[in-house]
């Protein structure tokens, strides 16, 4: 069970937020297997796929990996003003206030298949910028993975809703 490798810090980084940590679950080298093997089996079942996108920035800790075993070439969804060159930007609302995520412009093609890869979903503010994001680009959203889906947020829910295969290692 993958929980029992996730710390909880109550009250941050705001109160009223209960923070689910994936820091102890990266330091724990049996949790850190579970979570990328059942994410990468799950995966699988998505068909072929062109690129993964890893989000900011411990998604791109999975996302690297997953690029990895899937051979595929990882591209990065960052904080605005992180990425050189043209981007793509999409502004969106946190839990906790608002943010803006970009995608380097010629790093995805029109029709590619991608799996966009974050730690955790919450609201889904994140990762629905970064669909968006693929489809103002023409390509093809076909899953998106997290190691955490607190889904009493229904964020999960509103990506299944769009027909987007959604996987997460545990649940809240």
């Amino acid at each position: 069970m993958i929980k029992e490798y996730i710390k909880s810090y109550k009250d941050f980084p705001v109160k009223g937020i209960d923070f689910k940590c994936i820091a102890s679950l990266c330091s724990n080298e049996k949790g850190f297997r579970k979570a990328n093997n059942y994410l990468y089996d799950k995966l699988l079942s998505v068909g072929p796929v062109d690129k993964i996108i890893g989000i900011d920035a411990r998604g791109f800790i999975f996302a690297s990996i997953l690029s990895y075993k899937f051979n595929k070439p990882l591209i990065l969804a960052r904080k605005a003003g992180k990425l050189p060159g043209n981007c793509i930007s999409k502004e969106f609302k946190l839990e906790y206030g608002t943010s803006i995520i970009e995608i380097q412009n010629e790093s995805i093609y029109e029709k590619e298949r991608v799996i966009i890869i974050d730690d955790l979903m919450a609201t889904g503010g994140t990762v629905q910028a970064v669909v968006d994001i693929v489809k103002d680009m023409k390509a093809i959203p076909v899953a998106v993975g997290c190691v955490i889906d607190l889904s009493f947020l229904e964020g999960s829910k509103k990506i299944k809703e769009q027909g987007i295969n959604f996987y997460a290692a545990t649940n809240y």
